[in-house]
């Protein structure tokens, strides 16, 4: 699955991606604790991914590069559940601090 850059909405406010075949929107979103790489279904509030990736700014593009890049050999039809298999130590919003290892892993 890949993904190109349109314009943010109310549900990916700071950055949004949309795959190639138009399924699914991935993106990040700043809060007071942080930021947050969610993932949903397009036009829909994101239900897939939503966790966070904390507050230095220098491991947003690295964080966000690894989802790209554990997301590529999947189809755009991929399940919820298939996307969620990917990220086994994700869960929902847990803290990046614990999983930032594993997730930046691909990158090495």
């Amino acid at each position: 699955m890949t993904f190109h850059r349109v314009e943010p909405n109310e549900h990916y406010r700071d950055l949004r991606l949309t795959s190639e075949g138009g399924s699914w929107d991935l993106g990040l979103n700043a809060y007071a604790s942080g930021m947050r790489v969610r993932m949903g279904v397009n036009k829909k509030p994101p239900k897939v991914l939503d966790f966070c990736i904390g507050q230095d700014a220098s491991l947003f593009a690295p964080a966000l590069t690894s989802v790209l890049k554990r997301l590529e050999p999947l189809r755009e039809s991929a399940s919820p559940d298939e996307i969620d298999a990917v990220f086994p130590w994700a869960g929902t919003r847990p803290d990046m601090a614990i999983h930032l290892d594993a997730l930046l892993s691909v990158l090495s």
